[in-house]
């Protein structure tokens, strides 16, 4: 009788490991998804904004800003001006999204100084900036038809890649009142 009590508890104790494993496996997998939902919502529901307004999109390796129809903070549909960072301080990488002029939010953060943001135009060119220094055409699109976070999760690399829908809308387009 001992020793099938020893067995039974080793069993259970077991199992209750093993369950604790799987709910922190399963949480942080979830809280990965959500993630990177918040990053490919605001991001493909980029819209251009007036030639002459101030959250025309710009971007560099480390930042972008423009405007979106989906903030994280207001319903969908509500136009915003937004940002996403890369923030490297002390061996680590954050990345930030911030809602107009207000503060930024920590979203994700990874061990090593990692990451970037990368542009692809519509005829499928890399570049490091929105817009372009050099653009092949004069006119460049005030969108870039893709946008490329290359980061880490768990510390192995990853890569979010977004197509931005408004990108062959105009700012009259986006912004008509309805």
């Amino acid at each position: 009788v001992g020793l099938l009590s020893t067995l039974l508890l080793q069993g259970f104790f077991y199992i209750l490991h093993l369950r604790a494993g799987l709910l922190v496996q399963l949480s942080d997998l979830q809280y990965g998804s959500l993630q990177e939902y918040w990053f490919r919502s605001t991001t493909a529901a980029t819209v251009a904004d007036y030639g002459d307004g101030k959250s025309i999109f710009r971007g560099n390796e480390h930042e972008f800003s423009g405007l979106t129809i989906a903030p994280l903070e207001a319903s969908i549909g509500v136009l915003a001006s937004y940002a996403w960072q890369l923030q490297y301080n002390g061996g680590m990488t954050t990345l930030r999204y911030r809602k107009g002029d207000g503060d930024y939010w920590e979203v994700a953060t990874w061990l090593g100084e990692r990451g970037s943001f990368r542009y692809m135009d519509t005829s499928g060119k890399w570049y490091n900036q929105w817009p372009p220094q050099f653009f092949s055409n004069n006119i460049p699109a005030q969108l870039p038809a893709i946008i490329l976070l290359q980061g880490q999760r768990r510390q192995l690399p990853t890569t979010w890649i977004v197509q931005l829908m408004g990108n062959k809308l105009t700012p009259r387009d986006s912004q008509a009142n309805f």
